[in-house]
């Protein structure tokens, strides 16, 4: 008994740090958590689009495989075209920033608008990771591709 008097000071002190130790871990821990947490849910809301993007095509499979995408684009259909490339392009970017693996699929998908793309990219707002995507894209389609004639 003696001993833990004469080290009474010590020992408090040691548990003190233990306490804080287990604090921290406790701290870091939540913040793994949640971050965990907003990548599933990041995940998740990104398969959502990419499945809600299927079934507009399904839907619609005029605008998913257009014979002519300027010509649509041109037509009293025109402004729901473009709203579902804007779909099409807001699925992919937000799929490519949780995901990795999804380019090729998303370049496949972006192939029958590329009279669409190569024409509009310049004025689509996108981030930098998808500005990068679309530029690899244009590069390989745009030369090979009609633009649409400017309205």
């Amino acid at each position: 008994m003696g001993w833990f008097k004469r080290h009474a000071e010590a020992i408090q002190a040691l548990c003190g740090l233990g306490t804080l130790l287990i604090a921290i871990a406790a701290l870091i821990g939540v913040k793994v958590q949640i971050d965990a947490s907003d990548r599933a849910q990041a995940l998740q809301s990104a398969r959502g689009a990419y499945l809600a993007q299927q079934a507009l095509a399904v839907q619609t499979p005029r605008f998913a495989a257009p014979a002519d995408a300027c010509a649509l684009f041109a037509s009293p259909e025109g402004n729901a075209y473009e709203a579902f490339v804007t779909h099409l392009l807001f699925t992919a970017e937000q799929t490519l920033a949780v995901q990795q693996g999804w380019e090729p699929t998303f370049l496949t998908e972006f192939a029958p608008h590329a009279a669409y793309i190569c024409t509009f990219a310049d004025q689509m707002n996108t981030t930098d990771d998808m500005h990068a995507l679309l530029a690899r894209f244009r590069a390989v389609q745009c030369p090979s591709q009609p633009l649409c004639p400017a309205e």
